[in-house]
């Protein structure tokens, strides 16, 4: 969460709040005068915002573990109370909606996914049918509907969040443009709704939930349906509005290679795109071929790429002979984004990349095709990738939002 500052009593009074929650959830268990240092704020300040944050019951107080006994009056940290509040997360996928909740630190209570034909579904309809996932949902959980402090909303394309814009769709066969996705939502769900694009969304919730120490700019790889590279900068994507999608699944890898979904040849997303490689992988099921894939695989006729990747790390030839080449492409794309941004870090989030094998194969060709090797400590990390990134990353975003405006914790 950023740090903001301000000039009117009104606006430094904000400012305070949301820096003291945005150091509390970012270092939490913490005590009070280590946040009145790093803020450089009165330690007054910080206890009067902090009794308030308790009294709402927002944060906790949790006991000071000491080695030595000390007199006086023992100090407290405090930090979140994670199941004090709870986000909504949405995402418009190309297989459906995706939907789930989750408590403040991230911790799933509910999901849902409603996978259907998304082809030709009108904005409309669109709306209906994230309305009833999301009761659904919320009737499913028993989660108080007072305690669900907003939403957060995603999907591949071009969104303008501060306008609360659907620009475009980059999901095949979808007219969705100019859509005022965010004021539909809200009144249609009753709470307030923010909305991003799908793969910075799962960057911010990476970056909140997981808290780790990170490079104050670093990338962050996402390849499922599409391909696309956020870069994070201090804790914020990089860009605004029309600018930042981070859309690279359509850069030519090869003039004269494989007709991509998009009509042109070549495209990274027609090597690495997951339908493309199923493509051709149910073709070696259909010839009787990948036979440890086929023990593996729930319905052969329709293998999954966690399937596939359990299989390369059981040892299928047949399947490498497909996936390797695709992975080489990824790994080449990986490394001129680093060696045109000189990112220490490259976070992955693949399904692919669950399979132990192919994420040393990757780091190895990026490695490989790293301008800057010796100059540059560059580190490769991987998620555990999953259906729910997007939608428990726009949770994160509501939950940021949320956090950064003290006007609605005193709705709550």
């Amino acid at each position: 969460m950023k740090i903001k500052s301000g000039s009117n009593l009104s606006k430094v009074r904000k400012n305070n709040y949301a820096s003291i929650l945005g150091t509390i959830y970012q270092q939490g268990p913490i005590m009070r005068s280590e946040i009145a240092n790093q803020l450089g704020i009165t330690l007054p300040t910080v206890t009067t915002t902090i009794k308030q944050l308790l009294e709402d019951g927002i944060l906790q107080e949790e006991p000071l573990r000491e080695n030595s006994p000390s007199l006086g009056r023992k100090a407290s940290l405090v930090n979140f109370a994670e199941d004090s509040g709870y986000a909504v997360g949405i995402e418009w996928s190309p297989v459906g909606i995706i939907c789930c909740i989750t408590n403040l630190r991230g911790k799933i209570a509910g999901k849902k996914k409603i996978a259907f034909d998304i082809k030709n579904i009108s904005y409309r309809e669109m709306l209906l049918r994230t309305k009833h996932c999301v009761d659904e949902l919320i009737k499913e959980t028993g989660i108080d509907h007072k305690k669900i402090i907003g939403a957060g909303w995603a999907t591949p394309g071009m969104v303008e969040s501060e306008n609360g814009v659907l620009v475009c769709s980059s999901v095949n066969y979808v007219s969705w443009h100019d859509e005022p996705i965010q004021k539909n939502l809200s009144s249609l769900l009753e709470m307030p709704v923010c909305i991003e694009n799908h793969v910075r969304v799962r960057a911010i919730g990476q970056d909140m939930f997981e808290r780790k120490e990170r490079p104050d700019v670093y990338l962050y790889y996402f390849a499922q349906m599409g391909i696309s590279c956020c870069v994070m900068a201090d804790g914020e994507p990089f860009g605004k509005g029309r600018f930042g999608t981070g859309d690279i699944g359509h850069t030519i890898m090869e003039w004269d290679g494989p007709v991509c979904d998009c009509g042109k040849k070549g495209c990274l997303q027609a090597f690495i795109g997951e339908e493309p490689l199923l493509r051709q992988i149910r073709n070696l099921l259909e010839m009787g071929k990948a036979e440890t894939l086929y023990k593996l695989c729930e319905d052969p006729k329709k293998p999954k790429i966690v399937e596939v990747a359990m299989a390369i790390d059981c040892g299928d030839e047949d399947l490498k002979d497909i996936v390797f080449p695709a992975v080489r492409y990824m790994g080449i794309s990986i490394a001129n984004i680093v060696n045109l941004l000189n990112s220490e870090l490259v976070v992955v989030d693949c399904a692919l990349m669950n399979s132990q094998v192919l994420r040393k194969y990757l780091s190895e060709i990026v490695l490989e095709n790293n301008l800057f090797q010796e100059e540059l400590d560059l580190k490769i990390e991987f998620i555990q990738a999953n259906r729910y990134t997007g939608a428990r990353g726009a949770c994160a975003m509501a939950i940021r939002r949320w956090s950064d405006s003290p006007e609605l914790s005193s709705d709550r």
